[in-house]
């Protein structure tokens, strides 16, 4: 089996424009144009609208996106979906800015009705599913080769899958003991935690707090502990240069090859992969 090798960044990207944004990579699909840009330090861009639905993640650096008079802070990891036509502005942070924007044309958006929800306003996805499919898309953008069409288009399904999913309200109020767990999960995510010692904090049966965890929020626990491990991995490999063995370690996992297969499998990159990508945008920022 062959494997598959990132596309290098050009040597020539082209030219920023004069609000600092600069493209370095744009693959046009059916329906679909996928773009990795770069914003200067302290760069904007005015109020300003698209044709199409937007997908933006952002790589590395921080954007503040004001959209319906609300401000929105989108971090490494963060994914900012919104309908045509609606009109915003963005503000970058004193680091360039990297993101990569999915446009949806309507044509494309026909074919998948059921998804249209998704778009009728500004979200925000923070971490779970939604930017991991994202992170794997960009991957495919990379790749640039003939099966990349479709394996976008499912990568594409999935995420808007999810993203349409988590807008359904659970007619039933979580219990506090629920909340109280989940909360417990997300402060001590890298902690070695046990089911037991979970459901004993809470004053619940381990039983009954792992099927009611999956009804509620769509995952086990275990699944649930390893998202929130592997985001803010994704977010340590781009932000700082700790080295991949301590970034997993900080994380809870046992070794780095445990943690590698597991972020492969989340991001569809490797942690080298990630971190290369990361720092080759950087420098061309800085040899553009």
């Amino acid at each position: 089996m062959q494997l598959q090798k990132l596309e290098p960044y050009p040597k020539e990207c082209n030219p920023a424009d004069r609000n600092g944004r600069q493209e370095l990579s744009k693959l046009k699909l059916s329906g679909l144009t996928l773009t990795e840009t770069l914003h200067a330090p302290s760069s904007s861009m005015p109020a300003h609208v698209h044709d199409a639905a937007i997908i933006c993640l952002t790589l590395t650096g921080e954007a503040l996106e004001i959209v319906n008079g609300a401000r929105v802070v989108a971090k490494p990891g963060c994914v900012l979906m919104h309908g045509p036509n609606m009109l915003h502005a963005n503000q970058y942070s004193a680091v360039s800015h990297r993101g990569f924007m999915i446009e949806l044309e309507q044509r494309w958006l026909n074919t998948c009705r059921h998804f249209t929800r998704v778009f009728e306003d500004h979200r925000q996805f923070t971490g779970g599913p939604v930017p991991a499919l994202a992170l794997r898309i960009y991957r495919e953008s990379r790749v640039k080769d003939s099966v990349a069409p479709i394996i976008v288009e499912g990568l594409m399904l999935e995420m808007l899958g999810h993203a349409s999913r988590s807008l359904i309200k659970t007619p039933v109020r979580l219990p506090r003991w629920l909340t109280q767990a989940r909360d417990m999960l997300d402060g001590r995510f890298n902690d070695p935690l046990h089911l037991v010692e979970i459901a004993h904090t809470v004053g619940v049966h381990p039983t009954h707090l792992a099927r009611t965890f999956k009804k509620h929020y769509r995952t086990t626990v275990g699944e649930y502990v390893r998202r929130l491990r592997l985001d803010w991995a994704t977010r340590q490999l781009s932000e700082t240069e700790d080295s991949i063995a301590e970034i997993a370690l900080a994380a809870g996992f046992y070794d780095q090859s445990h943690f590698s297969h597991l972020f492969k499998q989340h991001t569809g990159f490797t942690p080298a992969e990630f971190r290369a990508s990361a720092n080759g945008a950087a420098q061309t920022h800085v040899s553009g």
